[in-house]
């Protein structure tokens, strides 16, 4: 009769050996790191944050990602916030405007090309109006592109800035004159009105040099420097 032989167990890894570990805890580093950077979705994540939150070592950590962007799983994008950093995301995710600053910016950088062609059509459509809200300026672009791609925020956020550089008046619609279109009492967009001649140098280049209400205007009455929207924007700071 023959013996049996003795049941063979099959030889557990050496916990010591670098061969037998390193698959396991690569896998696991390279979840950690995933998980880290998928949380943050499309705001993306600063290496320090995934480092912090993966409790990995730099050198471990840098490794992964190297791999990680070889293989496209995540990407790199520049954050317009911390010019110095780059945040990392999926490569499924699109990013978002906090970081890429949005239509106004282009890898990275403000798009000043784009700015100047946007505040170029928008002084157009108040040439041709006379005097138009942002929501009349933004349709009558929107009738001469069909494809305009701006949004009404986005052209007002461009009027904004053509006033406080002094290139449109931000008024109030009288309803009368150039304001026909435009309902009484409604905020709107002009061209810069010129001084006549009897109102040349320092005083021409204020609000208050072309303001109709400046006898009316007094340091302590309804109508003062102290209040005037117009005059704060002319100095560039709310210094009241």
């Amino acid at each position: 009769m023959s013996t049996p032989e003795p049941s063979r167990k099959r030889a557990r890894p050496d916990p010591n050996s670098r061969l037998a570990t390193a698959p396991v805890q690569a896998l696991t580093e390279r979840d950690k790191v995933l998980a880290s950077i998928r949380s943050r979705g499309n705001r993306g994540i600063w290496l320090a944050d995934i480092k912090r939150e993966s409790e990995i070592p730099q050198n471990i950590l840098q490794k992964q990602i190297k791999m990680l962007l070889a293989t496209n799983l995540i990407k790199e994008v520049k954050d317009i916030r911390h010019k110095a950093k780059k945040v990392y995301m999926l490569s499924e995710f699109e990013p978002s405007e906090e970081i890429t600053g949005g239509t106004w910016f282009s890898g990275g950088s403000l798009n000043t090309e784009v700015i100047n062609d946007v505040k170029k059509r928008c002084k157009q459509q108040i040439t041709v109006l006379k005097a138009a809200t942002a929501d009349m300026i933004w349709k009558g672009m929107k009738r001469s592109d069909a494809n305009l791609i701006y949004t009404l925020q986005q052209i007002g956020d461009v009027l904004e800035a053509l006033v406080l550089d002094k290139e449109v008046e931000e008024v109030k619609s009288t309803g009368k004159g150039d304001f026909v279109n435009v309902p009484a009492g409604k905020v709107c967009y002009r061209t810069v009105q010129k001084s006549s001649g009897a109102r040349t140098g320092a005083l021409a280049s204020i609000p208050c040099g072309v303001c109709p209400r400046l006898r009316d205007c007094t340091p302590d009455g309804v109508i003062s420097p102290r209040n005037c929207e117009y005059y704060k924007k002319w100095l560039g700071a709310d210094l009241f």
